[in-house]
C-alpha cells in the first residue's frame, strides 16, 4: 500500500510523457557547426620604386609687364581701335586723340623755323661781308662785333625754333597711342569724346602674356637642404638650374617647364622664407596674371623609395598603421612612419620591409590575429603618377 497515491499517479504520467522524448533524443545524431568563412581581402606587395623627389610651394602668377596706359597730351578722345580683352601686338594703334590743335601747333612751329632760318642766313651773309671789310678797316670793330652777335643770336633762335618744331611733332605723334608691347588688353576706361588729361587719365590696362612669372616662397630649411644636396651631388648644380613645373587649382599639370630667374638676396626674418621667381614662356597664353598655382621643383637625381597607397593607411591614438598578411595568412598590425606624398601614395620611412603584403581592400573585414583569404591587388602604387 502506497503512502503517496496521488504522487504515484503524477510520476506515472510524467514517465509516460518523457519516455517518447528520451527515445527521440537517443535517435538524433550530433549536428556539427559549419566552418567559419574567412574574410577576403586584397593586398599589395611592398616594393621599391624609382621617383624624382620634389617640393611643392604655393605661388601666384604675375605679368612680366603690367601697365595702365595714359596719354602724354591733352584733348578729346577721337577713336578707339581695339577690341576689349583681345591680344594686341606691339606698335598696334589703340587710341587717337583729336589732333587738330597739335597740327596747328606744328604749322606754327614750321613757320617759326622758316622765319628763324631766313634771319640766320641774313646774319651769316652780313657777317661774312664784315669779315672782308674789317681787314681793310672799312667798318669799325664795334660794327663787326654787332654783326657777329647778330649771327650768334639768330643761330640760337634757329636752334630754339627747331626744338619747338621737334616738340610739336612729338605732341602730334602722342595723339596716337600705340601698344608699347604685345599682350592682352583690358576694359577701356574712356570713350569717344572724353577729355583726356595727360599723365592722369587711366585709359586701359595692358599686360604682357609671354613670358610670365610665378612668385613663391622657399622655406629656409628647403634652401639649406638644396644647397647641401647640390654640393654632395656628382655634378655640381645650382638652385637656378632646377626646372619648375606648375599645377593648376584643378590638379592639371601645365605642359611647359619654367626656370628660376630670380632669387632674393636675403631670407625674410618674419616668415623664414626666401622670395623666388620662375619664368615660363606661356606661348599659348594659358597662364593669366593673378592666378594661384602650385610650383613644383624636382630634384636632379632619381631615388629609390618604398611607397604604399594612401587607402591602406589607418590612424588611431597610437599613430598611423597598416594591416599586413603574413605567411600563415594571419592579419598583423604594423605601425608606420610616413614621409612625403606622391600622388595617391605615401613614402614609407619606417615600419615595413620589402616584400611584405599590405591590405588595401577589405580593411573593414580584417581583424588583427584572424586568418584571411587574400588576392593580389592589380593597382600598383604610384601608377597614377608615372610618366
Amino acid at each position: 500500500m502506497s503512502y503517496f497515491p496521488k504522487a504515484d499517479g503524477v510520476i506515472a504520467k510524467g514517465l509516460i510523457i518523457a519516455l517518447p522524448l528520451l527515445l527521440l533524443s537517443g535517435c538524433e545524431k550530433t549536428v556539427e557547426a559549419p566552418p567559419a568563412v574567412k574574410p577576403s581581402v586584397k593586398v599589395l606587395e611592398v616594393t621599391m620604386k624609382e621617383i624624382t623627389p620634389s617640393e611643392e610651394f604655393v605661388g601666384r602668377t604675375e605679368a612680366t609687364q603690367d601697365i595702365e596706359l595714359k596719354s602724354k597730351v591733352r584733348g578729346n578722345l577721337l577713336k578707339t581701335y581695339f577690341e576689349e580683352g583681345s591680344i594686341v601686338e606691339q606698335g598696334q594703334l589703340l587710341f587717337e586723340i583729336d589732333p587738330e590743335q597739335y597740327q596747328a601747333a606744328l604749322k606754327s612751329a614750321k613757320a617759326l623755323v622758316a622765319q628763324s632760318r631766313a634771319a640766320y642766313d641774313t646774319a651769316v651773309r652780313n657777317f661774312k661781308r664784315a669779315e672782308g671789310l674789317i681787314k681793310d678797316k672799312y667798318i669799325s670793330q664795334a660794327d663787326y662785333d654787332n654783326l657777329l652777335s647778330a649771327k650768334l643770336q639768330n643761330a640760337a633762335a634757329l636752334q630754339s625754333a627747331n626744338a619747338e618744331l621737334d616738340n610739336a611733332k612729338l605732341e602730334l605723334g602722342y595723339t596716337k597711342i600705340h601698344a608699347p608691347f604685345s599682350g592682352r588688353i583690358g576694359l577701356s576706361n574712356v570713350f569717344s569724346g572724353d577729355l583726356i588729361i595727360p599723365e592722369q587719365t587711366e585709359m586701359v590696362n595692358l599686360v604682357q602674356m609671354e613670358p610670365i612669372w610665378v612668385n613663391f616662397q622657399l622655406p629656409e630649411k628647403v634652401i639649406t637642404n638644396a644647397q647641401l644636396a647640390a654640393r654632395s651631388a656628382d655634378s655640381q648644380y645650382k638652385i637656378e638650374d632646377l626646372p619648375v613645373k606648375l599645377r593648376f587649382p584643378d590638379g592639371a599639370i601645365f605642359e611647359e617647364t619654367g626656370m628660376i630667374d630670380f632669387i632674393d638676396n636675403r631670407v625674410d626674418a618674419t616668415t623664414g622664407t626666401l622670395a623666388v621667381r620662375a619664368e615660363f614662356a606661356n606661348k599659348a597664353h594659358i597662364i593669366v596674371p593673378g592666378l594661384y598655382v602650385t610650383a613644383i621643383i624636382e630634384a636632379p637625381r632619381v631615388q629609390e623609395v618604398m611607397l604604399i597607397p594612401q587607402r591602406a593607411v589607418q590612424e588611431d591614438q597610437q599613430g598611423r598603421y597598416v594591416l599586413t598578411v603574413n605567411n600563415e595568412s594571419i592579419v598583423k598590425r604594423k605601425n608606420v612612419v610616413l614621409g612625403k606624398r606622391y600622388g595617391v601614395d605615401w613614402e614609407l620611412e619606417e615600419g615595413l620591409e620589402k616584400g611584405e603584403l599590405v591590405i588595401t581592400e577589405g580593411l573593414q573585414k580584417a581583424r588583427i590575429g584572424a586568418e584571411v583569404e587574400y588576392e593580389m591587388d592589380t593597382v600598383q602604387p604610384f601608377s597614377e603618377n608615372d610618366s
